[in-house]
């Protein structure tokens, strides 16, 4: 009986301590929604959060398959391409408004994660 007690003791501690991983991941992924356009980083995210940035990595990775990085850089892309089409803006105020500092940079995550350019991407989607 005492090994059944230890085992459910045990088994109720890990379900609480996946719980405050997945709140602490549920949290870092709305700081980072929140402050998309400013530099993130994961000690700023950590010190936002009160954790330590290893904890705070590896619940997002838990939870979202990725990194703090990786969920920042894929939300600011995924805003960029709605405004590549829902706007005339130039490709570097795009990168500024989604938060990245150099257009360089913006375009070369934007083709190694969409596959194409952004100024490609615009006219696919402008003559589709």
């Amino acid at each position: 009986m005492l090994g059944e007690l230890l085992s459910m003791l045990e088994e109720g501690s890990l379900r609480v301590m996946d719980s405050v991983q997945t709140r602490l991941a549920e949290q870092a992924a709305i700081y980072i929604q929140q402050n998309y356009k400013t530099k993130v980083t994961n000690e700023t995210l950590a010190a936002a959060l009160h954790f330590h940035p290893n904890y705070v990595i590896r619940c997002m990775k838990m939870k979202y398959g990725k990194t703090p990085n990786e969920y920042l850089n894929e939300l600011r892309l995924e805003r960029a391409k709605r405004l590549l089409v829902t706007t005339d803006w130039l490709i570097d105020r795009i990168a500024e408004e989604v938060g990245f500092r150099y257009a360089p940079y913006f375009s070369s995550c934007f083709k190694r994660y969409i596959g194409l350019s952004p100024l490609q991407f615009r006219k696919q989607y402008m003559t589709t």
